[in-house]
């Protein structure tokens, strides 16, 4: 079974990569579209379309009336990750230069907003009898992203984080697409609205805990590896899970000055690495990412066997990345 589903996934990625290359994306203006194809084929991970395409499979539904969907949640993936990238400066995504750097900035929100008009249409060319509560989840989802980067942005300036503010932001700002991409797939297949909501729910807590895990890999690995800059997070005072955990125990006056000591070592991530090793932070963000994960996998056991074992495969996919 284990082997079937990776030839499968691989195969729905090959997909996936091919639709997204031949979007109906016109030529001109190109200051407007061709920063539209850079980032929606941009490469990826795929994991929203993947979570669409197992889900909706799963609950019997035919494979080619999920991939309107499929590809409308990776478009709107894109669009968080334009405007995202500028809001963060950052320089590096998916292994490429940000559009922001690439073009400019004013480019970058145009084409951000021009990916998002895309998805909508995408997810419009759906033949699914429930198309109207679709695109109410879809709109739905849209601002909850917004509200999650607007609290992103806001724990910038603050000191006072606790887990489960990080927990609700990143719930809204990752989980919610992830739950969205899980919904659609079950309204796509008419499965009663209990299972749907149980569903995005299931979508959000392992988008908490992908989230958490990208923190991780994060302060561990390299620009190489994650394909992004990794610099930012603390020049900006970004609260990841990890940095919320350190601080936690601190006094005020402490938090500001450990803030102050990562900024001065960023070129010398052991110092900073020593630090969380030795308040054993590592093992806390890895055991609260299995829990996520436990939790979230718990949501699928009233599910039909096929859509649960899509989905756990998924899970224990996610859980082994590296980057």
């Amino acid at each position: 079974m284990k082997n079937n589903l990776e030839k499968l996934v691989t195969a729905y990625r090959n997909e996936i990569d091919l639709g997204l290359k031949y979007l109906r994306i016109p030529g001109e203006p190109s200051g407007l579209y061709k920063p539209m194809v850079y980032s929606a084929t941009a490469p990826g991970k795929r994991i929203r379309p993947l979570l669409a395409f197992l889900t909706g499979e799963g609950l019997g539904v035919d494979h080619d009336r999920l991939r309107p969907a499929a590809l409308a949640v990776e478009v709107l993936h894109a669009f968080t990750l334009v405007h995202d990238d500028i809001m963060d400066n950052d320089t590096r995504r998916r292994g490429l230069e940000t559009v922001h750097v690439k073009w400019d900035t004013n480019t970058a929100i145009l084409s951000g907003d021009g990916l998002m008009a895309l998805a909508f249409r995408l997810l419009m060319e759906t033949d699914a009898d429930r198309i109207r509560q679709m695109g109410f989840e879809f709109s739905q989802a849209m601002l909850e992203i917004c509200e999650g980067q607007a609290l992103d942005v806001e724990f910038e300036s603050r000191l006072d984080v606790t887990a489960m503010d990080y927990l609700d932001m990143v719930g809204k700002k990752t989980g919610r697409l992830l739950g969205l991409s899980c919904q659609l797939g079950a309204l796509i297949s008419d499965a009663d609205e209990s299972v749907a909501e149980n569903l995005n729910r299931f979508g959000i807590e392992l988008g908490q805990a992908f989230q958490i895990q990208d923190d991780l890999l994060e302060i561990t690995s390299d620009t190489r590896n994650m394909g992004k800059s990794l610099d930012s997070d603390i020049t900006s005072g970004k609260k990841t899970y990890p940095l919320i955990l350190v601080l936690g125990g601190l006094s005020m006056s402490e938090k500001r000055s450990f803030l102050e000591f990562m900024k001065i070592n960023l070129d010398n991530r052991k110092a900073i690495l020593d630090v969380f090793q030795q308040k054993d932070i590592f093992t806390k963000t890895s055991d609260k990412i299995t829990q996520l994960m436990n939790n979230a996998l718990k949501r699928l056991d009233q599910l039909p066997l096929m859509a649960t074992e899509n989905l756990q495969y998924l899970v224990d996919m996610i859980s082994k990345r590296q980057r």
